[in-house]
């Protein structure tokens, strides 16, 4: 019998969250019109549609996985985090103030 082969990698669900085109004149609608909601054990996907560089901050940096992006490109710019801490938070972009949303980690 041949030896058995690695195992594959369990797939991570990858939720995206993005920044929508024109973010900073929609203030509260900048990430849309409803919270981002992730299941713990998900990937959140920040991806920047917007022709500006922005930079997600996490009001209540211990109440989920998430603390803060990098600076984000315009037209497509991306940062990963996986997220398994249950918890609701608010955010904002550190460049624009008035960019905000809430992001919520539930359980599946």
């Amino acid at each position: 019998m041949p030896p058995a082969g690695p195992s594959p990698s369990p797939t991570i669900v990858t939720a995206s969250a993005y920044i929508l085109p024109n973010a900073v004149a929609l203030g509260d609608f900048a990430f849309g019109d409803e919270p981002i909601v992730i299941y713990a054990g998900e990937r959140l996907r920040w991806v920047n549609a917007d022709g500006l560089a922005h930079q997600i901050v996490a009001d209540s940096p211990d109440a989920t996985d998430f603390r803060q992006t990098e600076e984000l490109s315009p037209g497509g710019g991306e940062q990963s985090f996986i997220m398994n801490k249950l918890g609701t938070t608010k955010i904002h972009c550190a460049t624009h103030p008035n960019m905000t949303g809430t992001l919520i980690v539930r359980e599946h």
